[in-house]
């Protein structure tokens, strides 16, 4: 065995070696056998020595070996080695290395050197293991620990501790076998475990958005039963999966406002319950402040706001009947439109609406026909018209407006005719116009009401048509030798002196005679004149 010096290495190795990883056993199985304490001391210092030697050879080939493997290493890729770098110093630390537990043995070997020749003759060879191929699985247990590591490392980061429950459970079971294996150098059986727990975690990778979905179902599912220490463990969880989901920080940021959403609502409630709706109705609406989307709050409000709108439709609807029977129709109605805008299905507020409607219409219309009644009382048959067609307008089938309205048009245009002959007496000249306006008398004397504006317009009627029938005396002369003719009388002939009637008016007088130029007159007859002489002479010659 070599010397404490001979394991030393020099300053230019140890640069050299510097990132060679070498994991060592925790503790190295002697199977060499206690000597029989009743045999005696057969042997001499010379054989023991050269065991030493042979054995420090061997130790000291199989370290050289085993450092040249861990500079080549036959698979282990770079990314592995960093991945399970703190993980094998961590080994490093806690494992002795191998050639301080050979030189401590050779140590112990050399000190008990005057022990009898008997025993040491008896003692059994130590049994060693292939260097290459410990090296070799050494390698496989530690790729494989690497593997794992990373996949460890990743749903570290997303915080499997939380929910990786029973196959976490069994993962870092695992992991722990294969390191005690590890530190025993059974690397074949810890490479194995490593593996196993690396299937584990990789299964957990997967279930990842599978387990965020749950977490974030039941962190609603307890936002609805009001535990706000749940709610805000599974949200908080599942940020750790996903760190950037909106859903599941809103969520958090209502867990967290639960308690205080919770006391507002247990608040309006009390209120409620002692009929102080306006203050149940603040605490439900700050309760949604603080959480938009909480339904206990939201359902609270929505049944408060029922109540207060049930208080209110019942004051309305009391209010709109009472003026409907003190006959304030248009004030009950404005309530009853209210009520109607609180509930505006409600059978009640309908009926109600369609009495205080029929109440007004017939109100109306009753004021209507007063209105035409005074209208034709003073004979302002205008106005009674325009009354009477308002009523037909909201029903056309009243009797009444519709015999006011015949009635109405019936003195509008017999005034109208009457005003006409008023105003141009003239055209009673004529015999047609004249007898239109005796015809037009006989209309306004038939006429019912007749009131004393239209009597006294008939009255001047008649007298203008008195006057108009009444003849005045015309006295024609002439000179018995001129044909005489008179426009709407006719042709008169030769005379000296020839006497009509004509009534008043205008008339033209015409003289003829051959030889002679015509001579033309005009003759205006005017009412109550005395008697007309005129002259009709042809004088001047052609």
């Amino acid at each position: 065995m070599p010397s404490e010096e001979s394991t030393q290495t020099p300053q230019n190795q140890q640069e050299s070696d510097h990132n060679v990883e070498i994991i060592t056993p925790l503790k190295v199985r002697s199977h060499s056998s206690q000597p029989d304490s009743s045999r005696p001391f057969r042997l001499t210092v010379t054989p023991i020595l050269l065991l030493l030697i042979v054995l420090a050879a061997m130790a000291a080939g199989g370290f050289i070996f085993i450092r040249h493997l861990s500079k080549h290493p036959a698979n282990l890729t770079e990314d592995a080695r960093q991945a399970a770098q703190s993980e094998v110093d961590v080994h490093r630390k806690q494992v002795p290395d191998v050639t301080k537990t050979i030189k401590l043995q050779s140590d112990t070997v050399t000190k008990s050197a005057p022990v009898a020749l008997e025993q040491q003759q008896t003692m059994e060879p130590q049994q060693t293991v292939d260097p290459a191929i410990q090296a070799l699985e050494k390698q496989k247990a530690e790729k494989a620990l690497a593997e794992f590591l990373k996949l460890k490392k990743r749903i570290d980061q997303k915080g499997v501790a939380e929910w990786g429950g029973k196959e976490y459970e069994e993962m870092t079971t695992l992991s722990r076998e294969a390191d005690e294996r590890f530190m025993d150098y059974t690397f074949l059986a810890a490479a194995e475990k490593y593996t196993q727990a690396g299937r584990k975690a990789a299964d957990l990778a997967d279930t990842t958005q599978a387990v965020f979905q749950r977490l974030l179902e039941k962190g609603r599912k307890a936002l609805e039963e009001g535990d706000s220490d749940i709610a805000q463990k599974k949200f908080r969880t599942a940020l750790m999966i996903e760190p950037s989901s909106e859903l599941a920080q809103r969520n958090l940021e209502r867990a967290e406002k639960l308690d205080a959403v919770n006391r507002l609502v247990e608040s309006g409630k009390t209120h409620e319950e002692n009929d102080r709706f306006a203050f149940a109705h603040t605490d439900y609406q700050e309760a949604l402040k603080l959480d938009p989307e909480s339904k206990d709050a939201q359902k609270a409000l929505n049944r408060v706001k029922e109540r207060i709108i049930g208080q209110q439709f019942q004051k309305l609807m009391s209010d709109g009947l009472t003026a409907y029977h003190d006959g304030r129709y248009q004030s009950a109605r404005t309530q009853l439109i209210k009520a109607k805008s609180f509930r505006p299905d409600s059978r009640e507020v309908r009926n109600a609406l369609l009495q205080v409607n029929e109440a007004i219409r017939l109100a109306k219309i009753e004021k209507m026909r007063q209105k035409a009644l005074t209208a034709e009382q003073t004979e302002n048959w205008e106005t009674a018209l325009s009354s009477y067609l308002a009523v037909l307008k909201i029903d056309p089938n009243i009797s009444f407006a519709v015999q006011g309205k015949e009635r109405a048009l019936e003195q509008i245009r017999v005034a109208k005719r009457i005003r006409f002959f008023l105003q141009k007496p003239d055209a009673m000249e004529s015999n047609p116009q004249l007898q239109n306006a005796v015809l037009v008398i006989e209309e306004a004397e038939s006429l019912q009401p007749r009131g004393p504006r239209l009597s006294e317009r008939l009255d001047k009627l008649k007298a203008l048509v008195d006057v108009a029938r009444t003849p005045v005396k015309v006295i024609i002369e002439s000179d018995n030798l001129t044909e005489v003719a008179v426009y709407k009388v006719g042709k008169l002939g030769r005379f000296t002196t020839h006497e009509l009637s004509l009534r008043p008016g205008s008339y033209t007088l015409v003289g003829s005679r051959d030889g002679y130029k015509d001579v033309r007159q005009k003759i205006i007859v005017k009412p109550r004149q005395k008697a007309l002489r005129v002259t009709a002479i042809c004088k001047n010659k052609v």
